[in-house]
C-alpha cells in the first residue's frame, strides 16, 4: 500500500468539501461564525484536538474515527458529511481511510495554529487539549528533539518509518509500512539509541522474536506497541510487565496463550489489549476482563 501524502491527497478534499464549515471563526454580516461542533480542519493540531465531542481521528483505526465514519454514511442519513452537495466519492473516502489507517501522518503540513495550545507551546487557547495529548506532553517533559538527520539515517537503513508524533514534540513513532520481514531483532536492537523518545512502535508482520521484547522493555516512554502477527511468545510478553507508560498492546495473531494474560495482570498502565486469533480460551479472557475491568479487550 502506497503511503498517503496528506498535503497532496487528503488536504484538498478537506479544503474543497469541509472547511467552509470547519475553519477558524470569522465575522459575517456583523456576526462571528464559529466552526460547527467546534471542529476545525484547517490545521494539524486542530484536527488532532477534535471537536466538542472529542477526538475525530483515532490513529490506525478508521472504524473508530468519526471523521471517516461520517463521510461513508448513506446519502440519506442526517449525519452524513458533508451535509450538502454530493457525498465524497469512493476514491476520496478511501484516501481518508488509508491516511488514518497509516497513522494520521501530516508530513510537513502544519496549517493554522492559532486557537489551540500545541504540545510544548504556550499560547491563546479556545479549549484545552484532550487528556491523551496531555499524556504525551508529560512524557515529552525534559526531552530535547532528536536531530532530523539522525531519524532520516535510521529510516534509510532500516526499512522503517521514523517520525515525530507532533509539531515541536520530541517524542517519535516508528512503524513498519511494507516488507516487515526485513525487520528483525538486530534492527530493533539499534532502536535502543532512540528509546527514550519512542512512544509508538508498530512492528506488525515483522520478523521479531522474544529477544526484541527485552530491548523494547527498556523504552520507558513507550505507550503503544503493536506486535501483531510476529513470532513473540509468552516468555517475551512477561518482559513487558514493568513498562510504566504502556497503554495499548496488540498481540493478535501471535502464539501467546493464557499465560500471557496472567503476566499482563501485573501491567498496571495497560488500557487496551488486542488478542484476536490467539491461543486463548474465551473463559480465560473473561477471567482477565473480570480482574481488569478498565482494560478494553479486543478479541
Amino acid at each position: 500500500m502506497a503511503v498517503i501524502d496528506f498535503e497532496k491527497q487528503v488536504l484538498p478534499i478537506f479544503q474543497d468539501r469541509c472547511m467552509e464549515c470547519h475553519k477558524a471563526p470569522f465575522e459575517q454580516n456583523g456576526r462571528v461564525k464559529k466552526p460547527k461542533a467546534g471542529l476545525r480542519l484547517d490545521g494539524a493540531s486542530h484536527i488532532v484536538a477534535g471537536s466538542e465531542d472529542g477526538p475525530v481521528v483515532v490513529v490506525d483505526h478508521p472504524s473508530q474515527s468519526s471523521l471517516y465514519q461520517r463521510v461513508i454514511l448513506p446519502s440519506n442519513d442526517d449525519d452524513i458529511m458533508p451535509p450538502k452537495g454530493d457525498p465524497l466519492s469512493f476514491s476520496e473516502q478511501e484516501l481518508i481511510r488509508k491516511w488514518i489507517a497509516q497513522g494520521v501522518d501530516f508530513g510537513r503540513w502544519v496549517g493554522a495554529t492559532g486557537g489551540v495550545r500545541q504540545l510544548g507551546v504556550t499560547g491563546p487557547a479556545v479549549h484545552e487539549l484532550p487528556k491523551y495529548l496531555l499524556f504525551y506532553d508529560r512524557l515529552a517533559n525534559g526531552l530535547t528533539p532528536l536531530e532530523p538527520s539522525r531519524l532520516t539515517d535510521f529510516q534509510l537503513n532500516s526499512s522503517l518509518i521514523v517520525r515525530s508524533i507532533g509539531k515541536q514534540n520530541p517524542l517519535i513513532e516508528v512503524r513498519v509500512v511494507t516488507d516487515g520481514g526485513k525487520i528483525n531483532d538486530q534492527v530493533i536492537l539499534r532502536l535502543s539509541g532512540l528509546g527514550n523518545h519512542l512512544t509508538h512502535l508498530d512492528l506488525r508482520n515483522s520478523s521479531i522474536t522474544n529477544e526484541s521484547l527485552s530491548t523494547i522493555s527498556s523504552f520507558k516512554n513507550l505507550s503503544k506497541l503493536n506486535i501483531r502477527a510476529t513470532g513473540v511468545e509468552d516468555d517475551g510478553i512477561a518482559r513487558l510487565i514493568k513498562m510504566p507508560n504502556l497503554k495499548s498492546l496488540n498481540l493478535s495473531e501471535t502464539k501467546v496463550s493464557s499465560k500471557s494474560l496472567k503476566s499482563l495482570l501485573l501491567l498496571s498502565s495497560l488500557e487496551e489489549l488486542s488478542i484476536w486469533n490467539c491461543q486463548i480460551p474465551e473463559s480465560e479472557i473473561a477471567d482477565y476482563k473480570k480482574a481488569k475491568p478498565l482494560v478494553k479487550v479486543n478479541f
